[in-house]
C-alpha cells in the first residue's frame, strides 16, 4: 500500500509539472499584418519564438488593400486574430479609435518585465495615446526619427550618364532644377512623381517638410493651413518642374513611378525610409544613393512631424490568449533579440526599441540612418500633441468632421493643378476656409477651446518641449 501511495504521489507530481507545458502546447496564436514580402521572415521568427517558449504561432500576411478590407469583417464574424497590425485614421489616436470599435484589449502587464517600458525613449508611453486608464494597449513599433517620409533617392547609373557625380547632389531647390535640366538633356526624365490616389504625398512630404510642415494643419496657429504661403510656395516649385518637362508626365501610380526610377527612366524618386528594401526586393535594384531632400534656397525652414504615431500592434478583444500574446510582444520587442536583429539586418525598416545602426547592414539604409541622425537631425522633430494639452481632444470629432467634408481634398486638387497647370491658390484658400469653419464649429459644440490645438511659442524646426504644455505651468 505504501508503495502504491508513493507511485500515485509521483504520478501526481509529474502531472502537475507537465500541466503548464501541456496547456502551453495547446495554445496557437494567430498574428496578422500586411507586408507580404516579409512573410519568410515572420515564419522564421515565430518558429524561433515557439522553440523558446513552446507557444505555437501562425503569422499571416495579405496585401495592404486586401488586409484593410478583410480584418474588419473578421471582427464582425468573430474570426479575428490574437494580435493584429492596424493604422488608424488618426495615427496618434489609433488606440482610442480601436477601443471605440471594440477591437482591442490591454496587454497583460503581469508577464511584462518591470523595465519593459525602458526599452523606449522617455515620453513614449502616454496616457490617452497608448495607455488608457493605466492599462497599456500598444507600443511604438517603428522608430519615427528615421522611419517615415523625407528622403531623395538617386539612380546612380542615370546620374553618371548625365555627367553628374556625388558633388552634384542638389542641396537646394535651385540646385535640383539645375541638375534636372542636365538629366533631361541626357534623355531620361529627372523625377518620377506618383499622382494616383494620395501617392503625391511621397514627393510632397519631403519638400513641404523642409519649407514648413508636412501637415495640412498648423500646430503653431491651430488651423488648417493649405492656404499658407509656404505651402503655396512648395506647390509652385513642384509645379515648375512639371512646366519644364522634368517630371514623367501623367497620373502614374506608386509602383509605376518606383519602377520607372529603378529601370532608368528617371533619376530621382522621393520616398520613405522603406525604399531601399522596396528597390532591392521588388526591382532587384541596389545601385542607388539616398540623400536629404533639397531645401528652399534660403535654407531649412520647417520639419516633418514626429508624433506618437507608431503604435501599430494590438491584442484583439476576442483573443482568449492575452497572456501568451503579451509574451510574444515582450519577445518581439527585446532590443537585442532575434526579431529586432533580423528585422533590421534584412532591411525591413527601423525599430523604436532597438539600436538601428548596430544591426542594419544594407548600405543604402545606412545612408538613410545617417541622414536622419547626423546629416539632418532636425529633418523630423517632435510635434505637440493636443490630446496631452487637453485630454478631451482624444474623443473630439473635429479633425474627422473637417476631413469628411471631402476626403483627400488637398491631394485631389493638387494633382489636378499639376496635370492642368492651373492656379492652385484659389482652391487652396477654399479648402482651408471650409475645413477651418467645420473644425471650429465642432470643437465649439464639444466645449473644447481652440487653444488646445495652438502652440504659438513653439519653433517648427525644433522638438516641442513638453514643459510648454499648459498643465506644466
Amino acid at each position: 500500500m505504501k508503495r502504491l501511495s508513493i507511485i500515485f504521489a509521483l504520478v501526481a507530481l509529474l502531472a502537475i509539472s507537465l500541466a503548464p507545458v501541456i496547456a502551453q502546447e495547446e495554445v496557437t496564436l494567430r498574428i496578422m499584418s500586411y507586408s507580404a514580402e516579409q512573410q519568410e521572415f515572420y515564419d522564421a521568427a515565430v518558429q524561433e519564438f515557439t522553440a523558446e517558449t513552446g507557444i505555437n504561432v501562425v503569422w499571416e500576411t495579405l496585401s495592404r488593400d486586401a488586409y484593410e478590407e478583410t480584418l474588419p469583417r473578421m471582427f464582425d464574424d468573430g474570426s479575428a486574430p490574437d494580435i493584429f497590425f492596424w493604422l488608424g485614421a488618426n495615427r496618434v489616436l489609433t488606440v482610442s479609435e480601436l477601443i471605440d470599435a471594440g477591437w482591442i484589449q490591454p496587454l497583460d502587464a503581469s508577464v511584462l518585465p518591470d523595465d519593459w517600458m525602458s526599452r523606449w525613449d522617455d515620453g513614449i508611453f502616454v496616457e490617452g495615446i497608448n495607455i488608457i486608464d493605466g492599462d497599456i494597449y500598444s507600443f511604438p513599433f517603428n522608430d519615427n526619427k528615421i522611419w517615415g517620409a523625407g528622403y531623395m533617392y538617386i539612380n546612380n547609373l542615370v546620374w553618371a550618364d548625365a555627367g553628374l557625380g556625388e558633388d552634384d547632389i542638389p542641396a537646394t531647390w535651385s540646385d535640383l532644377t539645375s541638375v534636372c535640366e542636365t538629366v533631361r538633356e541626357s534623355g531620361p526624365y529627372c523625377v518620377a512623381i506618383p499622382l494616383e490616389g494620395t501617392h503625391f504625398q511621397r514627393t510632397w512630404y519631403p519638400l513641404a517638410g523642409v519649407n514648413y510642415t508636412d501637415n495640412f494643419f498648423d500646430y503653431q496657429l491651430g488651423r488648417y493651413n493649405m492656404d499658407d504661403l509656404r505651402h503655396l510656395e512648395t506647390f509652385e516649385y513642384i509645379q515648375s518642374l512639371y512646366a519644364d518637362d522634368l517630371v514623367i508626365p501623367g497620373v502614374n501610380g506608386r509602383d509605376e513611378t518606383r519602377a520607372a526610377m529603378a529601370f532608368g527612366e528617371a533619376a530621382i524618386y522621393f520616398g520613405g525610409a522603406w525604399m531601399p528594401s522596396v528597390f532591392a526586393n521588388t526591382y532587384e535594384f541596389t545601385d542607388v544613393t539616398a540623400a536629404p531632400a533639397p531645401t528652399p534656397d534660403d535654407g531649412l525652414s520647417g520639419a516633418l512631424a514626429q508624433t506618437n504615431s507608431e503604435n501599430k500592434y494590438f491584442i484583439s478583444s476576442t483573443s482568449e490568449h492575452a497572456t501568451e500574446a503579451t509574451q510574444f510582444i515582450e519577445w518581439m520587442t527585446r532590443p537585442d533579440g532575434y526579431f529586432a536583429q533580423n528585422f533590421l539586418e534584412l532591411g525591413f525598416g527601423t525599430l523604436a526599441y532597438a539600436d538601428n545602426g548596430a544591426y542594419i547592414t544594407d548600405p543604402v539604409m545606412l545612408q538613410v540612418v545617417d541622414i536622419a541622425m547626423n546629416q539632418r537631425p532636425n529633418m523630423r522633430v517632435q510635434y505637440p500633441e493636443p490630446a496631452i494639452e487637453c485630454p478631451a481632444v482624444a474623443s473630439s470629432q473635429a479633425f474627422v468632421n473637417a476631413e469628411n467634408i471631402r476626403r483627400n481634398w488637398e491631394w485631389e486638387e493638387m494633382v489636378l493643378a499639376l496635370t492642368t497647370g492651373a492656379d492652385f491658390e484659389p482652391i487652396a484658400q477654399e479648402i482651408a476656409a471650409a475645413k477651418n469653419e467645420e473644425f471650429l464649429a465642432t470643437i465649439e459644440a464639444e466645449g473644447i477651446s481652440p487653444d488646445c490645438f495652438a502652440f504659438p511659442d513653439w519653433d517648427l524646426t525644433t522638438n516641442f518641449d513638453p514643459a510648454m504644455y499648459s498643465m506644466g505651468d
